[in-house]
């Protein structure tokens, strides 16, 4: 049987089919906006030679048919429609997932796949589910929620373990409005979920400068534009290597990019030095024929557009070639190293977001509302980051420098 609707006895159930070695049940023409989907139960049994379904399949496929009668006549459901028991914590997940998504449609949101790949639900999810998919919320106790938080900790790491009880605490309070539980008996309130520590690594011009040159001299031109372009841009490491030629811009002062973030959205100038544009116009005159429209810019040594992974590979093997490999700084801290620079160098908050694009600022939102990012406040920040940077050597220099010596007071006798 591959195909049709099962028969049981003398009772055909609808929807459900045996396909690819599994039991489904798959509703005919249901809208994504329905919430209802396809459904994989089990293998089933073999009985005489023939494929039928187990007395679990039966039931969950008869339940899932009653609700979606119920719900072509506008009718509440009386079950889960998705993969888990009705009031589960998989099932929560499930419809407040939908409803992100009907948000997001309505407001007119279409996320890329940047965002998509960023979303923390998705990724908390994957070390929640196999505990707690078909748990009833309220059987689950504090200690337990303690021991998963310790595990995910010692296996991945304590940014890892603090990102799922986030998001698990931000579940429990959908679920609590949907009347799966009680907003106030979160079992994870009962221990602190403390964010780590921020990362503090900066980076110094000079490395910079070496890391550029070193990228070059070895054949990675694409990383050494790339790291030319992210260390006066102050873009993330993904916005930087997703560039476009469409996005390039020219004005009499010099190039930018025009850009919208990839995590947030937000729209970014992201102007270069003299020296980074340089080095940018170097790396293109050695395409073949000249880059348009949404070709990405930045590419690695066999000719394909920088991945994530090749990115960090790339960069990793340069920094080991240029500093050993007990170097640990990330190309992402590049970013933070210009926050430094340009408070150093005396910019405003309110300028710094128009450069970097987020929300350092308190009054960024209003901000945005009514005065959108401006080249000329980019380029505020660009020269605050010069100043700043010279501040910095200074002291570091003198930091270096030794101390004068001093008489002692045998000397002076």
């Amino acid at each position: 049987m591959n195909g049709g609707d099962a028969t049981v006895g003398k009772d055909k159930i609808r929807y459900l089919l045996f396909k690819r070695g599994y039991w489904r049940w798959r509703p005919r023409r249901a809208p994504p906006e329905s919430g209802f989907r396809d459904v994989t139960l089990s293998p089933g049994l073999v009985v005489d030679g023939e494929h039928v379904p187990s007395p679990d399949d039966v039931r969950r496929a008869v339940l899932l048919n009653q609700d979606w009668d119920r719900h072509r006549k506008g009718l509440p459901p009386l079950q889960s429609s998705g993969r888990y028991p009705a009031g589960s914590v998989g099932d929560g997940f499930e419809r407040v997932m939908r409803l992100r998504e009907a948000e997001r449609r309505d407001k007119g949101i279409v996320w890329t796949g940047e965002q998509t790949s960023r979303d923390d639900w998705p990724r908390a999810w994957k070390h929640l589910e196999p505990l707690f998919a078909d748990c009833d919320p309220n059987t689950i106790t504090p200690e337990i929620m303690r021991q998963v938080r310790a595990d995910i900790a010692q296996r991945v790491s304590e940014s890892e373990a603090h990102r799922t009880i986030k998001v698990w605490r931000a579940l429990w309070k959908k679920m609590a409005a949907i009347g799966y539980c009680h907003i106030d008996r979160d079992p994870s309130f009962l221990f602190a979920n403390s964010a780590p520590s921020p990362r503090q690594a900066v980076w110094h011009e000079g490395e910079v400068v070496r890391l550029v040159k070193r990228a070059w001299r070895e054949g990675y031109s694409g990383l050494a534009a790339c790291l030319s372009v992210a260390w006066d841009s102050q873009l993330s490491p993904v916005d930087a290597r997703n560039l476009k030629a469409s996005q390039l811009r020219r004005d009499p002062v010099g190039i930018w990019f025009d850009v919208k973030r990839a995590k947030t959205g937000r729209a970014a100038l992201a102007t270069l030095s003299r020296r980074a544009e340089r080095i940018l116009m170097a790396y293109l005159e050695r395409f073949p024929a000249e880059l348009i429209g949404d070709a990405p810019i930045f590419r690695n040594r066999s000719g394909r557009p920088y991945s994530k992974d090749t990115l960090g590979d790339d960069f990793r093997d340069i920094r080991a070639l240029e500093f050993g490999h007990v170097e640990n700084r990330l190309l992402a801290d590049f970013r933070r190293t210009g926050t430094v620079e340009a408070l150093a160098g005396g910019v405003d908050p309110e300028t710094l977001s128009n450069k970097m694009a987020n929300t350092l600022s308190q009054s960024n939102f209003l901000h945005n509302t009514y005065a959108p990012v401006q080249l000329v406040r980019v380029r505020e920040a660009d020269a605050a980051r010069k100043l700043g940077r010279a501040k910095l050597r200074e002291r570091n220099q003198d930091e270096s420098r030794p101390a004068p010596a001093t008489k002692s007071p045998a000397g002076e006798a």
